[in-house]
């Protein structure tokens, strides 16, 4: 096994995938716009399973950013259904960046091999099933390993993880108490219309056929259970026309929700306390609890229609295993286009963006008053960015590896499988994320 000097700070796996060669192209237009963001012996890898296509995804980005100032990566030849690449991998890297999904099916190998090896890792999922089994069989071994295990580091889920911690930071700093924040993404698109992965609608279909697993998953869950701040938080069952916004909203299908729930019992049951607590070293203060709910923002009424119509197909075919296959065989018949097997265009990309607005309340008071009396205050914050899963994604994901392998280095990242606020709620990763373009800010 290489000593920690001779591993790579980032290996980036996945590196011939949409969402990974992405990823790959980012790492080398940073350090050509922003070279300041990597230290002066930044070693790097991608990795994945033809050793040609890696070579020539490298000439194709190193010719196209001809100021980068990172050395070109070594290229490491790795296929999750061969387990001693992936432990090589492990054994040969600081930080993994894992792009191979659907996670669910090819996500447990890496993590294996990096909890037995001694590497950190981020990935791009955002299937709850996969964060929360790996959570549960991992935890304990990765602690042991003096390891970090960081899911859901892409637009799912850090736009809502980090930006509920964002708010909680304004509360802290307000000397206030938040108890309710609820999300609202809304998302921009262009002429050409909005394009989603295929990986992420294969996701989507076995994400809803294995609810009854994640709710069993659930059951087994030694974490504690969250306390209710405040009183409860009305959550709005399908759909619902929100006055503040002036929209019609719909429950949010994604892994916001369930990663924050998450995040939030690992700061609770103690797991994500990093070993600078207790010392000397400057740290924040530990957030709060809250109660959670995410909604996503339809501008029109016809819209709203035709996500209902789909979102019902969709969910009743999910379901059973001829219902998935259909929906897998024919995605741009059941998405309204929206998902397909094609690459996205770079129109679709420039011209597609996301908001995502959290709406809060809490109390006047650092403490919350006993009798749950409604809320007498409130926050309004707002995280903005470009295209979700091309282009928002490669740059989060980056950012997370960074604060990762810095923050891990100076004490401030905890060990165990965790999630993004439990892993950087004590780190710089709120001051990173606007220097690649992903704003975080409060609307007054």
């Amino acid at each position: 096994m290489a000593t920690n000097e001779e591993r790579y700070d980032i290996t980036v796996f996945g590196a011939t995938g949409l969402t990974g060669s992405h990823i790959v192209e980012h790492v080398i237009e940073l350090s050509a716009s922003q070279p300041e963001m990597y230290s002066q012996r930044f070693r790097w890898a991608i990795a994945g399973r033809n050793n040609e296509q890696m070579q020539q995804l490298v000439q194709k980005y190193m010719n196209k950013y001809p100021g980068a100032t990172i050395p070109e990566p070594a290229i490491l030849v790795a296929n999750v259904m061969r387990r001693d690449t992936t432990d090589a991998m492990a054994k040969q890297s600081k930080v993994i960046i894992n792009a191979v999904g659907p996670f669910r099916f090819m996500g447990e190998y890496v993590v294996r091999s990096c909890v037995e090896n001694g590497c950190d890792y981020v990935d791009v999922t955002g299937e709850p099933e996969f964060v929360e089994r790996m959570q549960r069989t991992y935890h304990e071994q990765a602690r042991k390993n003096n390891t970090t295990i960081v899911h859901c580091c892409g637009f799912d889920s850090v736009p809502a993880d980090i930006g509920s911690l964002f708010v909680k930071e304004l509360y802290q700093k307000k000397g206030w108490s938040p108890v309710h924040i609820e999300m609202f993404l809304r998302v921009y698109c262009g002429e050409s219309g909005i394009h989603g992965g295929y990986a992420t609608y294969e996701s989507a279909v076995h994400g809803v056929g294995s609810a009854e697993v994640l709710r069993e998953i659930r059951k087994m869950s030694g974490l504690a259970k969250l306390p209710r701040p405040g009183p409860p938080l009305k959550l709005k069952r399908g759909v619902s026309y929100n006055h503040n916004m002036q929209m019609y909203t719909i429950p949010f299908p994604g892994s916001d929700s369930s990663v924050v729930r998450l995040s939030q019992q690992l700061i609770v049951s103690g797991q994500a306390q990093p070993s600078t607590i207790g010392s000397s070293t400057k740290q924040k203060i530990m957030p709060p609890t809250i109660q959670f709910a995410a909604y996503m923002l339809l501008p029109t009424f016809w819209i709203m229609v035709q996500m209902v119509f789909y979102g019902l197909i969709f969910s009743f075919l999910a379901t059973t295993p001829w219902g998935r296959n259909l929906l897998l065989n024919h995605p741009e018949r059941f998405s309204k286009g929206v998902f397909s097997k094609k690459n996205p265009t770079d129109e679709q990309l420039r011209q597609t963006s996301f908001e995502v607005t959290l709406m809060s309340k809490g109390y006047q008071s650092k403490t919350i008053p006993p009798d749950n009396h409604e809320p007498d205050c409130h926050v309004k914050a707002v995280v903005r960015g470009p295209e979700l899963g091309y282009i928002a994604t490669p740059r989060i994901v980056l950012q997370c590896a960074l604060a990762l392998l810095h923050g891990k280095r100076n004490g401030q990242v905890p060990v165990g499988v965790l999630t993004p606020s439990a892993a950087f709620w004590n780190t710089n990763l709120l001051e990173r994320l606007p220097t690649v373009g992903i704003t975080l800010e409060e609307v007054l």
